[in-house]
């Protein structure tokens, strides 16, 4: 009896304590405005409650101690918004590790304490159909060495050779119904829709490949949207590179580099190993890269599928004499997947210099949008494009160390 009174007031006191943890204002402004940085960087400094360590772990694709810290708070705040948060974080992770069970497990408790949540409710339709297949599976995974062609990566799918591109701003990898057809994949009729960068929507369907090989490395029960051949971008492609492999497949390389010799390496050691860094993490589904512009440091969606990089309204805000004397115009056009998205208001201005990791890169004209895309536009400062990238020598991402290193 005395054990069972112990145990209460042990949970009863361990309760309170999480619920007086997560007290913290400065934190929850922090995690509210997506200044993941900076959030970082105020836990670092001294205790900081389960929830946000738990949400630091998420963001920087750590998922063993993600679960571990969001876990008690689910268990302990079942019906907090904390809980929903912890849902949503988890959800994103499982998501972008191919765990599409574990996913819709996330979306649809949180979808049970807020209901009209936009977010969760666009994400269920997706879950719903990708949890009738296997999570995405490892078979494979050596250090590897391709010939990155102007299309992409030489990849076979199903034993069928194809070139796609390989895009970070992809929640999930993409091909067009010819290409799944051609694959042998089998088409779900289910009725998705999807959002780009420029905030039109597509419709796509569903299929998965049983066996995705990138050089020596294999995965399985790989998910792809599938989007009509009409569609931009795949309208403007051959046949053979209308598609691109998304988060979950880059994710499973863990790291890669390429260099202007259009050497692509997978997994081996990197050559530049040690040298000045960009910072990554993930806001959602989206990874998102630190850099720096007039010694202040920029938070950019990282996109190599853009061809451009684009600077969003938080730039303007941040930078407003800047943008005093720059052309202004309405007509501005941006392309993706949904099409392009005309009519923009922006201002151009003949150039900036970033720094990425302290290697200098110029962009050249600056395109600042003036109004907003997508939720990430309200957030962060643009979306960094491989026009940027291009710039070094060599790029290399890494998504066990979280970092972009270009030399």
């Amino acid at each position: 009896m005395r054990m069972l009174v112990v145990g209460l007031v042990w949970l009863a006191l361990t309760q309170t304590c999480l619920a007086a943890d997560n007290d913290r204002p400065d934190l929850k402004s922090l995690y509210d405005a997506h200044r993941w940085f900076e959030l970082r960087d105020s836990i670092a400094k001294g205790a900081a409650p389960v929830f946000y360590q738990g949400a630091m772990a998420c963001a920087f694709n750590d998922l063993h101690r993600c679960e571990k810290k969001l876990a008690p708070v689910i268990k302990s705040f079942s019906q907090s918004s904390d809980a929903i948060e912890a849902h949503r974080l988890l959800g994103s992770a499982y998501m972008r590790q191919g765990k599409y069970r574990e996913a819709f497990a996330q979306v649809t408790a949180l979808l049970a304490l807020r209901p009209g949540d936009s977010d969760a409710s666009d994400d269920l339709p997706l879950l719903a159909a990708l949890r009738e297949f296997p999570d995405q599976k490892v078979v494979r995974r050596r250090s590897t060495t391709l010939r990155l062609q102007d299309a992409g990566l030489p990849i076979s799918i199903n034993g069928v050779q194809a070139t796609y591109w390989f895009d970070t701003g992809a929640d999930v990898s993409f091909l067009s119904e010819s290409e799944a057809k051609n694959f042998g994949m089998r088409i779900l009729a289910v009725p998705i829709k999807v959002g780009g960068v420029t905030g039109a929507q597509a419709d796509s369907r569903i299929a998965v490949a049983d066996d995705l090989s990138i050089g020596l490395i294999r995965l399985r029960h790989v998910a792809f949207l599938v989007f009509s051949d009409d569609q931009p971008p795949f309208n403007q492609l051959p046949p053979g590179s209308r598609g691109l492999v998304g988060i979950p497949v880059l994710l499973a390389l863990q790291r890669f580099e390429w260099g202007a010799d259009k050497k692509f390496e997978i997994g081996s050691k990197s050559s530049i190993q040690g040298a000045p860094h960009a910072d990554l993490y993930f806001d959602g589904h989206h990874p998102v890269a630190q850099i720096q512009f007039e010694h202040r440091n920029l938070a950019l969606t990282m996109d190599t599928g853009a061809t451009n990089t684009d600077l969003y309204p938080p730039f303007a805000a941040a930078f407003p004499d800047l943008l005093r004397t720059a052309a202004k115009v309405d007509s501005y056009k941006t392309e993706g997947v949904g099409g392009a998205k005309n009519n923009m208001d922006a201002a151009t201005l003949s150039s900036f210099r970033f720094s990425i990791g302290a290697f200098p890169v110029v962009l050249s004209p600056a395109v600042v949008l003036l109004t907003h895309t997508t939720e990430t536009s309200k957030f962060f400062h643009g979306n960094l494009g491989i026009d940027l990238l291009q710039q070094a020598h060599k790029t290399a991402f890494d998504f066990k160390a979280m970092t972009l290193t270009l030399q």
